[in-house]
């Protein structure tokens, strides 16, 4: 497949001429360190773990496999797998011939699947055969209906019908065609797309992000010198790694620098905690409020986690309620915070050593790149004033994936992207996001996207109107609210919203938990729906639902 990108001639010359671009690629770096250091620890899950030779000798293996399948340069390969070793090896695989990634969130259900793998129109799509009790080749089948016979399907836990292959089957077929001689390919390609991933539009139908090599690669190098991360680093990772963060911030920068992988599968604090201290974790991720949790299971029962050096803390704001727990709990930890999209990586972050009153903030622009804070006017907002945050640089993604309008919407034609988001940057450079122009609900650091909601719940009978507004949670940073006008004699609560999502296949993770009843939706003075009086009146009438209050 051939995948249109967004940079021209002079960005190609001037990244590499500037450094922060190279031809290197993940298969050469995990060579490098295979010849380095085999036998050190690549990845750790539960009591499974690999060294970086095994790590290798699995990745090519499960290579020869899917070269079995036809996956080659260009090739699509959908993955929806937790986090495992068998993510980390497919993962590795996929790019090892030179193919293109499209990770599939484990929580995606039907709707997202449907849409997700109909626009990137995998090759392969590989899933466990369960997790958690969820049976995902038949939600899998359901979604993809006639499709389905197009894509080779392939189970990790064993084939669950005859359409169906086994992950340990591919990995043996792999093995055997490595010993009658199979080699693959000689070279690759750092500026080819490697990735691409789902975000969501305003109607909920989705776009792929497209990352090449070169944006991700030398991203987890940028970080890996920036916060002082080496091959004696072990990272861990607990959030989905199907996610473009937790990818970054575990995968490709232990990756990058010959480090060790810790997965886990769940978050469980003291089951972290219990990590942290028998694999001697020196950085993690996690999202404020989850870092909350570990706090307050830390402070109950601690643990010997002196080793912890970094821990990058995103998605939602950093408190100096957390500043002050977290330094107080893990004196030798630096929190570091930083801001992006997974369109565009980490293009601003907090170093170490930065004053303690900018923890608050997400930190200064990545090297190479520039931020500027757009006006409603066109014109460039003076420190302290708020505006949309735009960036332009090397970490930028190649546009959406057989989507021109998109990246024509997003990426203009001097190469800044329009984030959305509103900022403000203070008068030493550091940024501060304050709010969204788009819709967007950030709950515990998945997006929720209003309108894919609002086009849902509108195919529901008894629903005539529909706005999906985010109410604020101390744990979880926001909640969905519908806030609906229902058809004459007709009823929507909770519940019935409950129904309706699981009915048809919608991740738990966006269900609304609030549902608010207008007998008619305000407007502004030009005639259009008021969202923000709309929002007013929801989050009072939620906060006197958590009271024990009518949402009527």
């Amino acid at each position: 497949m051939r995948f249109m990108t967004s940079y021209g001639r002079a960005e190609y010359r001037d990244y590499y001429a500037e450094g922060y671009w190279r031809a290197e690629t993940f298969p050469e770096t995990l060579r490098a360190t295979v010849r380095a250091n085999p036998d050190g620890t690549a990845v750790v899950y539960g009591a499974r773990r690999l060294s970086h030779g095994e790590l290798f000798a699995r990745v090519r293996q499960a290579a020869a496999g899917l070269d079995s399948l036809g996956v080659g340069a260009g090739s699509v390969v959908s993955l929806q797998l937790p986090n495992s070793i068998e993510l980390v090896v497919a993962v590795l695989a996929v790019w090892e011939l030179g193919a293109v990634y499209n990770p599939l969130n484990p929580g995606y259900r039907r709707h997202e699947v449907a849409a997700i793998v109909g626009a990137a129109a995998p090759n392969v799509l590989i899933c466990p055969r369960d997790f958690a009790g969820f049976d995902y080749p038949a939600m899998i089948e359901e979604a993809l209906g006639e499709a389905a016979a197009d894509i080779a399907l392939i189970a990790v836990g064993g084939a669950p019908g005859d359409h169906w292959g086994d992950f340990d089957a591919l990995l043996a077929l792999g093995a055997s065609r490595l010993a009658d001689g199979w080699r693959g390919p000689a070279a690759w390609d750092a500026d080819a797309v490697f990735l691409i991933g789902a975000t969501s539009g305003t109607t909920g139908e989705p776009k792929l992000y497209m990352h090449s090599t070169n944006t991700q690669m030398q991203e987890a190098r940028m970080l890996n010198r920036e916060l002082g991360f080496s091959g004696d680093d072990v990272f861990l990772a607990v959030a989905p790694l199907t996610h473009r963060g937790a990818m970054m911030y575990g995968l490709f920068t232990a990756l990058a620098a010959g480090a060790t992988l810790v997965v886990a599968d769940a978050f469980v604090p003291a089951e972290v905690l219990d990590l942290f201290e028998s694999e001697g974790v020196t950085a993690f991720m996690a999202i404020p409020t989850l870092a909350l949790d570990l706090l307050a299971e830390f402070e109950q029962r601690p643990r010997d986690v002196r080793g912890l050096r970094r821990a990058m803390l995103s998605g939602a704001p950093v408190t100096d309620g957390l500043i002050e727990r977290f330094t107080r709990a893990w004196p030798n930890c630096v929190p570091v915070s930083g801001y992006g999209l997974s369109e565009t990586g980490y293009c601003t972050f907090l170093r170490p050593g930065d004053p303690r009153d900018k923890l608050r903030t997400s930190g200064r622009p990545a090297p190479g790149i520039e931020l500027r804070i757009r006006k409603e006017d066109g014109g460039d907002a003076a420190a302290g004033e708020v505006g949309e945050i735009l960036l332009r640089g090397w970490m930028i993604c190649a546009g959406y994936f057989d989507n021109q309008q998109a990246t024509a919407d997003t990426i203009d034609d001097q190469g800044w992207f329009a984030t959305g988001d509103l900022g403000v940057l203070d008068a030493d450079g550091y940024l501060q996001p304050v709010g969204r122009l788009k819709h967007m609900i950030i709950r515990a650091g998945l997006n929720i996207f209003a309108e894919e909601l609002e086009h849902l719940l509108l195919q529901h009978p008894a629903i005539a109107a529909a706005v999906v507004v985010g109410v604020p949670d101390p744990r979880l940073g926001e909640r969905a609210c519908a806030c609906l006008v229902p058809r004459p004699g007709e009823s929507f609560d909770v519940d019935a919203g409950r129904r309706f999502f699981d009915d048809l296949g919608v991740a738990k993770f966006k269900w609304p938990e609030f549902v608010v009843v207008f007998d008619g939706f305000p407007l502004n003075p030009v005639g259009k729906l008021d969202r923000r009086a709309i929002g007013e009146v929801a989050r009072a009438r939620c906060a006197g639902i958590e009271r024990g209050d009518s949402g009527q």
